[in-house]
């Protein structure tokens, strides 16, 4: 398979990876890689073309995809035999490689030090999804994003990752909701440069929201006499 530069052979090369997956990800339901749903990568697939400078966290299909696209890609996965699986199946399949490199890692150490690699047209974020890990990797990825650049989060029904994106991302302006499913998402970013900002830069962002029995207690609060509220009520 040759890189292509049109959507219709991309989504050809799509069906290819998807009937004939690498053999990466031993412990898959599938035995051979975790993947997210169709429609992700076919949304990844409109979202690029050749040249398109991309990372992800984690590795697997998409990285193989993102190759056969032609973007200069980066895998940041710390465990090199999922690299030399893929590597290998981009090999024995005519995928060429040559802008495709790995970086061996935790994201935690190896993004830091790509931070100055320059701009990226896209980020996918499907590393580990422990807390603190997906911000970690959104800001030090996706904080490389140009403007109009994209960031896809993968298997957003995670707590580390759903806690962020619902009270975080979503209410942030300058990042627009583009697509997904309940399994992921995509945003646009509508800024560039650093995402260090000081707080008074974040008047959207109030924290946590209430539970379901917190607000319940506050509108049952609500209805009581003034003289009753600091006797009924948590302090």
């Amino acid at each position: 398979m040759n890189t292509m530069p049109d959507f219709a052979a991309r989504l050809e090369v799509l069906e290819r990876v998807i009937a004939d997956p690498p053999h990466v990800h031993p412990d898959a339901p599938n035995g051979s890689a975790w993947r997210t749903s169709r429609r992700c990568y076919e949304f990844l697939a409109g979202a690029v073309t050749p040249g398109a400078r991309t990372l992800e966290t984690g590795a697997g299909l998409s990285t193989i995809l993102f190759a056969a696209w032609g973007c200069v890609h980066t895998a940041v996965v710390p465990i090199p035999e999922e690299a030399t699986v893929l590597q290998e199946y981009c090999k024995t399949r005519g995928i060429n490689t040559e802008h495709l490199s790995f970086d061996l890692r935790g994201s935690e150490q190896a993004l830091p030090e790509h931070y100055g690699d320059g701009p990226l047209d896209l980020v996918m974020l499907d590393g580990a999804h422990a807390f603190p890990l997906p911000i970690i990797d959104w800001f030090y990825g996706a904080g490389r994003l140009r403007s109009g650049g994209i960031a896809v989060f993968d298997d957003v029904p995670l707590p580390a990752v759903r806690s962020f994106l619902d009270g975080y991302l979503e209410l942030d302006p300058r990042w627009e909701h583009v697509d997904g499913t309940r399994k992921w998402r995509a945003y646009r970013r509508l800024s560039e440069g650093s995402l260090a900002e000081h707080e008074s830069e974040q008047a959207f962002f109030r924290g946590p929201l209430p539970s379901v029995s917190q607000r319940a207690v506050g509108r049952v609060g609500s209805m009581l006499p003034k003289s009753l509220r600091r006797v009924v009520l948590p302090q």
